[in-house]
């Protein structure tokens, strides 16, 4: 299965769970994704510069009424702690988090953020699940919508390159 198949079973997931607003930081591992989010006329998508501006955005849209997700890199989570405490966390907006596990195992890329994303997710007490077979990402999408609505808090779903 090629990358854009694979990225259209994680959007189908996206549109099924009700995700109807996407904010998004430009990456190579995510283009594929990316660019069916950008043409699918059912979802909002909204690229933005900072990670941490698309957590603002995000909050604005959920205040607004849509159901919110941001796309980001490993890093970018890192980037966007500052606003995830701040707003997300404790104001109790519920943003599911796509996020590119760059370093996972099996990943030679970006090994020292393999090492501390899973930490710095337990640190700020965000529930997350790691993607890792294609054929149950749609649940885990299911599965972790419904969390993060419920407990009104970001929820994390890390997606390895063997489900890009």
């Amino acid at each position: 299965m090629v990358t854009m198949e694979r990225s259209q079973v994680v959007l189908d997931g996206l549109k099924e769970a009700g995700i109807d607003f996407v904010a998004s930081v430009p990456d190579m591992n995510l283009l594929e994704l990316l660019t069916l989010i950008a043409e699918d006329e059912t979802i909002t998508h909204v690229p933005v510069g900072r990670e941490e501006e698309g957590i603002g955005v995000c909050a604005g849209a959920w205040l607004g009424g849509k159901h919110p997700a941001i796309v980001m890199q490993d890093a970018g989570l890192l980037n966007s702690a500052n606003g995830i405490t701040t707003t997300a966390l404790q104001f109790g907006i519920p943003i599911l988090m796509l996020i590119y596990y760059a370093g996972d195992i099996g990943d030679n890329a970006f090994h020292m953020l393999g090492l501390v994303i899973e930490p710095v997710l337990q640190g700020l007490g965000i529930k997350y699940t790691v993607a890792r077979d294609l054929t149950q990402v749609k649940q885990q999408i299911a599965d972790s919508l419904t969390i993060c609505q419920a407990s009104k808090r970001p929820v994390a779903i890390l997606l390895t390159r063997s489900v890009l």
